[in-house]
């Protein structure tokens, strides 16, 4: 077998043999194959007429290399129908007898992992020619994939999912990339492009399955996929618009893993915007253990946690009243804000006989975080603490329902509590462009029960793939206690005059007790909501030949949100052209129509503030008309009892946002086995929600008095807004030769947008459609990629390379010359995002090495790794946030950045 298999890289990856004569003939390597996207088996050199019964096998084996026993093989024929049947063995070879010469599909399928499907063309063979046997890997999964094996590769590079642009990290990687504290899913997101996400923000997949985070620890992770198949209609989200996460399946021999990391100040550098270098310290404690369940056949078992203790601090760095000892009024702390979080997963798998396998999983989760909040122009006394616990409960389901279809069934029941606890009880105060204090006015509890269905049917008819499917990512009950801004928040803004100059600045209104708002919650505080979502697909992934297919699909998707809105079918197709089979050039395109969904945050607004129930005041103060000696408390100055009630409503005959992408790329495979992709993409977003007072202020009156004196603001959410988008992406995946593999992207893309999401409100309620500009996500340059140099080797060097244009920014001059109490009015002829923070620059470099503890030194013997990881190597100041107030003495100063360089050592235990 070992001699086959190094064969197997020149020749075929399928074995034909004669039955009647068992010698091999070294001739078979030299048959050159009939076409890179069929196995053609046969037809070779004039012969004797005697025809020989064709036989084709192989092994099949996981992605770790381990043989997968009783998977189920089928031949089936042009017609759809099974030709021959038979399951691998206990070594997880097969030998599979064709009635007749033709062209036939191979399937193995196996519950738990991908359906291989490879195409053969079987023809007359007189001779006992051998060709390499077939080595299929499953790859593990929960959605059936279409794979056409050629040359030795198992990929069929006109498979819509088999998209050059994709970016995976697998757990390969997920051991030797520099890793920050093992979060692979935060180091991904710098993949996702922030123009294709929802209101609600990316999506997330795990398993499959839409969740709130990954239900098992990072070294249970079988691989992270962003943009594998862009236009799929199975999916909510464009391709680049969610993270798909696949779990490690339960194994049939034991193994495990265990991690231990740890990063002491010590060892870092300097926050650039700290006094003196606070003490900090992390610890994360992570791994699993996976095996047969004794005494229990066909069984396993998968086990998982994560413990990981953070004491770090929060940087503060504000502005407040200048002082003999602080003549500049800088104020610089340091603040303690340790965190604690706690994971903890198990699962159970069966084999029920040969169609049907079962997993049961229950995940737990519980994070604690004080001096939440805190930091930049925020004091520690505006800081909360937060505490969320969250468990999960997973049935999954494979059936084999025959040799060509496969179905797959999850379900998940979920429940959480998040609850915020302010560090101060007493009103918040927020001084614009200097500080915010007082209190954090968060007091909350947030719970939840959901219900998550999905189950996908796959159907593989001659050339046709079609899966089908239904998803409810929410059957939720949500219930809020809301005790926020229950004492209430002072809001201190500078006095202009009318030609914008200051008259006195928000520090000297704040230190003579004049306020410019006054806003206040009270009323009912529990309210009970419900979330509900679902959707239904179908697509069919038709091969019309070896080098041309084309994706067709449609979706449905539903939500209560807009609940009358009935029309949100999104028709969307991909097609895949296999230019040049040698080099794997490939052109991919594809376009689809993407209908928005909000989350729980506009459900609650409506549920709290649609009636009324919870009674929210908003009161505009003018400090030149108050009198001298303030209004701090408010109640000297206004009864607020009698302030007219804020409302919140949903306009009438709102319609579901939808976006429109589309796109176009070209694929090339170069090096040992990497492939280079060059695209482009367009986006339009049409009917974006925003927010308008429809009961602000009239211009009429000079924005003094509010149409209906009734209430106060009334948001309605308005399905209004537009935004467009163009992109180019430069991205390569794979290994160029033994020294360096690794993936990444460049990406120049340009967003521009009337509105900034369903909570954004313009700056003159008259005037929304005046603030046509770049958007909030515009980045016209970015830079994301890792690479590993020489892997195998004790001289290895892990790199991760991350740089950004800086994010845009708003110029406003902090007062509320509108009477609105929004705060967001930008000076006379300045648009919004006119400003851009600083380029982000960030480096990491990982070193790492395992040391074998037996003699044995192959994949599956005992190891002990040693690492070193280093994080902002280069120590750049990255800037994350600036003073935006135009009237402050710091305007346009830093007020955040990202953490200096910081140095991680790690120890890893692999059996």
């Amino acid at each position: 077998m070992p001699s086959v298999a190094r064969v197997s890289m020149r020749c075929f990856a399928i074995e034909l043999i004669s039955l009647s004569v068992l010698a091999c003939s070294a001739n078979a390597f030299a048959a050159p194959a009939a076409y890179p996207g069929t196995l053609s088996l046969g037809n070779g050199p004039s012969a004797p007429a005697a025809a020989h019964t064709a036989v084709v096998r192989g092994t099949v084996a996981d992605p770790s290399g381990a043989i997968v026993p009783n998977a189920e093989i089928n031949l089936v024929d042009e017609n759809g129908a099974v030709a021959a049947t038979i399951h691998s063995d206990g070594e997880g070879n097969f030998q599979l007898p064709a009635p007749a010469i033709g062209d036939y599909t191979l399937i193995v399928s196996e519950a738990g992992f991908d359906t291989v499907k490879t195409v053969v063309t079987l023809g007359k063979q007189t001779a006992p020619a051998v060709i390499p046997m077939l080595h299929i890997v499953l790859p593990i999964s929960t959605m059936a994939t279409t794979i056409n094996v050629n040359a030795g590769n198992s990929e069929d590079p006109i498979a819509s999912e088999s998209n050059g642009d994709t970016s995976v990290m697998s757990q390969e990687d997920l051991k030797s990339l520099p890793i920050f504290d093992n979060d692979y899913s935060t180091a991904m997101s710098a993949f996702l492009d922030s123009g294709s996400a929802g209101t609600g923000g990316s999506g997330l997949l795990v398993d499959g399955v839409e969740s709130n985070h990954a239900t098992v620890s990072a070294s249970a992770v079988q691989e992270v996929r962003i943009n594998q198949d862009p236009y799929s209609a199975q999916y909510y989200w464009p391709g680049r618009g969610q993270m798909e996460i696949i779990t490690r399946s339960a194994a049939d021999h034991y193994h495990g893993q265990f991690n231990f990391m740890f990063r002491d100040s010590a060892l870092n550098a300097q926050n650039a915007l700290a006094a003196t270098k606070p003490s900090e310290q992390r610890r994360v404690y992570e791994g699993h253990v996976t095996g047969p369940i004794p005494h229990a056949k066909n069984s396993g078992f998968l086990v998982s946690f994560n413990r990981a203790e953070e004491d770090i601090n929060a940087v503060v760095f504000a502005t407040v009243a200048q002082t003999p000892t602080n003549p500049d009024g800088i104020f610089q702390d340091n603040v303690p804000a340790p965190t604690r979080e706690t994971e903890f997963s198990t699962r159970a798998s069966h084999q029920f006989g040969e169609k049907h396998s079962a997993y049961a999983q229950y995940s737990y989760e519980d994070w604690n975080g004080q001096n939440q909040g805190v930091g930049g122009q925020a004091l520690a006394s505006a800081g909360y603490t937060d505490h969320y616990r969250e468990h999960d409960l997973v049935f999954h389901v494979d059936s084999t329902l025959s040799p060509i279809m496969l179905n797959q069934l999850s379900v998940v029941l979920e429940h959480f509590r998040a609850q915020n606890t302010n560090a101060y009880d007493q009103p918040q105060v927020n001084v614009a462009g200097n500080f915010v204090g007082g209190s954090a006015q968060n007091d909350s509890v947030n719970t939840e029960y959901n219900f998550r269905l999905n189950d996908t049917l796959t159907w593989t008819y001659g050339r046709h793939t079609i899966k089908a499917g239904i998803n409810v990512p929410h059957l939720s009950r949500r219930a809020f206690d809301d005790n926020t801004n229950a004492l209430g928040t002072y809001t201190f803004a500078p006095t202009l005059a009318a030609d914008g100059t200051v008259v006195a600045t928000a520090l000297e209104n704040y230190a003579n007790d004049l306020p410019s708002a006054f806003t206040q919650n009270s009323g009912v505080s529990r309210f009970i909501y419900h979330q509900q979502e679902a959707g239904t697909f179908i697509q069919d992934q038709f091969k019309l030949n070896d080098r041309f297919s084309i994706t067709p699909g449609l979706r449905y998707d539903w939500q209560n949100f807009l609940a009358e809105e009935r029309l949100s079918f999104s028709p969307r197709v991909s097609f895949a052209w296999l230019i040049d089979p040698a080099s794997k050039m490939v052109m991919r395109g594809g376009g689809g129509l993407y209908y928005d969904r909000f989350g729980g945050g506009p459900l609650l607004d409506l549920a709290r503030y649609e009636d009324g129930a919870r009674r929210s005041v908003n009161i505009s103060l003018d400090p030149a008309t108050e009198p001298a000696e303030g209004c701090v408390p408010v109640s000297d100055c206004v009864e607020v009892a009698d302030a007219p009630a804020n409302l919140v409503k949903l306009m009438p005959d709102a319609k579901v946002p939808y976006q429109i992408q589309y796109g176009l790329s070209i694929e090339r495979a170069f090096g040992k086995s990497a492939t280079g992709t060059v695209s482009g993409y367009s986006v339009r977003g049409a009917d974006r929600f925003r927010s308008i007072d429809i009961n602000a202020p009239t211009p009429e009156s000079d924005y003094t008095e509010r149409p209906d004196p009734e209430y106060g603001r009334i948001r309605e959410m308005q399905p209004e807004g537009t935004f467009l988008g163009n992109g180019l992406d430069v991205t390569f995946r794979g290994t160029v030769n033994k020294y360096f593999t690794g993936f990444g992207r460049y990406t120049w893309s340009h967003f521009e947008s009337n509105q900034e999401g369903i909570g954004w409100f313009p700056q003159n309620q008259y005037a929304p459609d005046k603030e046509w500009a770049n958007s909030g996500w515009d980045r016209r340059n970015r830079l994301g990629m890792y690479a590993i140099f020489n892997r195998e080797s004790v001289a290895n060097l892990a790199v991760g390379v991350f740089a950004n244009s800086g994010a845009p920014w708003t110029v406003v001059t902090g007062a509320d010359p509108y009477g609105d109490g929004l705060f967001n009015a930008r000076p006379d002829g300045v648009a919004r995002n006119t400003e851009n923070l600083p380029a982000y620059v960030d480096m990491d470099v990982r070193w790492g090495h395992d040391f074998h503890l037996t003699q044995s030194k192959d994949e599956e013997s005992p190891k002990l790794g040693f690492s070193a990881g280093a994080f902002n190597i280069l120590n750049h100041e990255n800037t994350t946030g600036v003073n935006t107030v135009q009237s402050s003495a710091t305007f346009g100063d830093v007020t955040t950045v990202a953490p200096a360089r910081r140095i991680q050592l790690a120890m890893r235990f692999e059996f």
